[in-house]
């Protein structure tokens, strides 16, 4: 499982820097035709948000768990000791598992029901279709949940 882990979240990854520089050109582009050519593209805000975004801060999830690099706040577990916070963190674990699968389930009903009804949004000129970055969603909660159940398996090792 810890191999499954570490691959899926390096595939994640992978996509999520690959999906970076293609917005990055695409922004460079319209802001270049809008200086050059005072024209811009339409859907380009639409794309960045129904696309890009949904990638970016889905995709990492299971490797910025897998790195423990969520933020944590120690205010109340500062005076705990390392046992006590370690048990605590093992909770707060299991508890962000249930949360994500409940989460994820919800994300993966609706990335079904968009792709049955086909799911776009009008622009003025073409319609955008919406409904695979439902599940680009769901598959990054997937990445973020077989690293947690790993981590939970194997005590919170980082991978």
């Amino acid at each position: 499982m810890r191999q499954f882990a570490i691959q899926l979240n390096r595939l994640f990854l992978i996509a999520a820097g690959i999906i970076l520089v293609i917005m990055t050109l695409q922004i460079g582009l319209v802001a270049l035709s809008r200086g050059l050519f005072n024209t811009a593209f339409d859907g380009n805000v639409e794309i960045a948000k129904y696309y890009y975004m949904v990638a970016l801060s889905a995709l990492p999830l299971g490797a910025i768990q897998a790195s423990r690099e969520h933020v944590i706040v120690e205010v109340f577990t500062q005076w705990m000791s390392e046992g006590a916070r370690a048990v605590l963190d093992w909770f707060a674990l299991i508890f962000t598992t249930i949360y994500s699968v409940i989460l994820a389930l919800g994300c993966t009903l609706a990335a079904m029901d968009a792709f049955q009804t086909r799911e776009f949004y009008r622009l003025f000129a073409f319609d955008l279709v919406v409904w695979p970055s439902r599940w680009v969603l769901a598959l990054g909660l997937l990445g973020f949940l077989v690293t947690a159940i790993y981590m939970i398996i194997s005590r919170q090792e980082k991978l």
